[in-house]
């Protein structure tokens, strides 16, 4: 059996709800569900209620376990260097309790979302290949950096199957705005409200984008590896985008100009966060099918 954590989460969801559609036996995970999700998914997944916090219920939740689709995170890029002792105490100290208890539980293969936007850092090849040295500059680059070590060493010394996905910028509808993570929910949620924006430094930051449906399928993929796969995978689009790119691409299809404000650049972001998808294509035959043009358009019309 499979279980998701951080299953009602937005990548959570949507990849709860491609799993169940396609028979996977399939445990949710999460402090929290809402009611009207979990019951569209009827007798398709087996849910249970705990937080990651708790080791003994994490411990609990693995009984018959064989692969987990690790998917959560209390950090954000946008929270800078703000909360680094926080995020050691929730980010890091409970993934590694939880990785052992996975061992004691007999778990075969662990899936990790980390972070392809913050882990390499500044100065890096572009695109950024896997091989490239991490120098994460923020806590939540740098959390994630230190899960992955520790999840490879488990893989070395005791034959842990992982494999990590340093993902992109994920987008699509469902996607709920967070304080300090996601410039598309942002737009979305202010467009909705007729609130200003506040864009840093001058707008012309380069990300990768990548639309949900994609990254589900590069989960999948990843699932289905054979037996004995340890590896490090970028899930991204193959393209960047200025954060201006995205505003004027939501207002071109809101018909909304928003109002903006230019403040000072944050020092804790790189001006250009771009991966070489190649391994993952070669790895999972896997590549990104969603053009951010449809992507785009199918979130905004999502959020009307």
């Amino acid at each position: 059996m499979i279980a998701v954590y951080g299953s009602n989460g937005f990548i959570g969801r949507h990849l709860l709800r491609r799993l169940t559609q396609n028979g996977v036996p399939v445990r949710a995970v999460s402090r929290r569900f809402d009611s009207e999700f979990s019951s569209s998914l009827g007798a398709g997944a087996e849910f249970v209620q705990s937080d990651f916090l708790q080791p003994i219920a994490m411990a609990s939740s693995l009984e018959g376990i064989e692969t987990v689709v690790q998917l959560i995170s209390t950090s954000s890029p946008g929270l800078r260097n703000e909360h680094t002792i926080a995020d050691i105490e929730e980010n890091v100290i409970p993934h590694v309790k939880f990785l052992q208890a996975c061992l004691q539980a007999g778990v075969k293969r662990y899936i990790f979302l980390s972070s392809g936007g913050t882990i390499y850092g500044p100065h890096a090849v572009v695109p950024t290949p896997e091989t490239s040295t991490p120098n994460p500059i923020n806590s939540h680059g740098l959390t994630k950096l230190i899960v992955e070590r520790y999840i490879q060493m488990y893989g070395h010394v005791d034959g842990l199957d992982y494999v990590i996905l340093r993902l992109a910028n994920p987008y699509g509808p469902g996607q709920i705005f967070r304080k300090g993570q996601g410039l598309v929910p942002m737009l979305l949620d202010h467009w909705r409200k007729r609130l200003p924006i506040r864009i840093f430094g001058d707008g012309k930051a380069m990300r990768d984008y990548v639309y949900i449906d994609d990254v589900i399928d590069a989960i999948e993929a990843a699932l289905s590896l054979p037996a004995g796969s340890r590896a490090v995978i970028n899930i991204g689009s193959g393209e960047t985008r200025s954060v201006l790119e995205i505003v004027e691409a939501i207002e071109g299809l809101t018909g909304y100009v928003f109002e903006r404000e230019y403040v000072g650049a944050r020092n804790t972001d790189v001006d250009i966060a771009s991966l070489d998808i190649s391994l993952a294509e070669k790895m999972l035959g896997w590549r990104p099918l969603t053009s951010f043009d449809i992507g785009i358009r199918r979130t905004v019309t999502s959020a009307k």
